[in-house]
């Protein structure tokens, strides 16, 4: 299958996409930063945008690369996606003991 690069749309002019529609999505992420690999779960999934639930914090600013696979049926594909993204965490906090990061998705691409 041929990959595809795409940019999200005005993220890199550093802008909030808040209403960008965001789906309540809990899927298995492997995530690389800062040269270690880790498995996360997102929490809501957007465009432009996840909140990624991690084992280990990771500060603001931190450049990550991340791959997920969306099942088929979710989000309106008929056919399992894996998708490659890279962004950046523009912020980072706990919640009930658990590291949480919001990133800006500035490209992906389908595999």
């Amino acid at each position: 299958m041929e990959s595809a690069l795409c940019s999200s749309p005005g993220t890199r002019d550093g802008r909030s996409h808040r209403g960008a529609v965001r789906y309540p999505l809990q899927l298995r992420v492997t995530v690389l930063a800062e040269g270690q690999d880790n498995e996360a779960l997102t929490e809501d999934f957007s465009a432009s945008g996840i909140l990624l639930r991690l084992p280990e914090p990771l500060r603001e600013g931190t450049q990550i690369e991340f791959l997920v696979e969306i099942p088929a049926g979710t989000l309106e594909f008929s056919v399992t996606a894996a998708v490659h993204c890279s962004g950046r965490i523009v912020r980072s906090y706990w919640n009930n003991g658990q590291p949480f990061a919001a990133v800006v998705i500035d490209e992906y691409r389908f595999q």
